[in-house]
């Protein structure tokens, strides 16, 4: 296995999305305007440049290779954990689900990553409306990526990207039956968001509520497990 780079200079300059370098290159360009006309609104631009920059870094990850584990979908906070219907959209609305929410913030990578070794079985998209002014993922105006996921042992997931206070900013380069290893990138979803994971009904989370978890890193599940949903508490 190749190691991981931990020395400073990558670090300070990570591989970013190929996406990203028309939003970079657009922020230095306003950048160096900015300076011009007015100093300190050109010193404002050039943090917001760099934070867009690492906005679209794409960071290497050690994915666990256990075939029973499941995987967070995305960087961020697990914001609930609750038990639904699976979306309408793809056809599981009569299948019963833990689904873990994550909040991907700004400051996270927003790579999207698969839960587990599986193939594309469904996918909807809803582009929402061209401005939505509320964060709140149960916004019925935010656009939305719905992917549902058969697992060899016919498991179904289901992976729902949700974009928050504009669209146009999720991006998937996929397309049905493609085939996906654990902890593989799925997509892309630019400034961050919701990410949510359906779990089939028996498969118990390990994670809690308030838990910080790595795309394509931290375990969420297994999907052999019969241990009861993992509670937590601040410390």
């Amino acid at each position: 296995m190749k190691s991981v780079d931990t020395s400073l200079h990558g670090f300070l300059f990570p591989t970013i999305s190929q996406d990203g370098w028309k939003f970079v290159s657009i922020m230095a360009v306003f950048t160096l305007i900015a300076a011009m006309i007015w100093f300190p609104l050109g010193c404002i631009s050039f943090i917001l440049t760099v934070w867009c920059f690492y906005s679209f870094r794409d960071p290497v990850r050690v994915t666990p290779v256990l075939s029973t584990a499941v995987v967070a979908p995305a960087d961020g906070y697990i914001v609930s954990i609750t038990h639904e219907k699976g979306p309408d959209a793809v056809g599981l609305q009569n299948k019963n689900f833990t689904k873990i929410c994550i909040y991907n913030t700004p400051f996270d990578a927003h790579y999207c990553r698969s839960p587990i070794r599986s193939r594309i079985a469904k996918t909807f998209y809803d582009a929402g409306k061209p401005f939505t002014k509320s964060f709140d993922k149960n916004n019925l105006g935010n656009e939305k990526y719905i992917v549902a996921l058969k697992q060899s042992e016919n498991f179904d997931f289901v992976v729902q990207q949700i974009a928050t206070f504009c669209n146009k900013r999720i991006l998937n380069n996929f397309k049905l039956g493609d085939e996906f290893t654990a902890g593989q990138r799925l997509g892309f979803l630019r400034f961050g968001g919701y990410v949510e994971i359906f779990l089939p009904d028996k498969v118990q989370p390990i994670v809690c509520v308030g838990q910080k978890v790595v795309a394509g890193e931290t375990i969420i599940a297994n999907i052999n497990s019969d241990a009861p949903r993992m509670e937590g508490e601040i410390r």
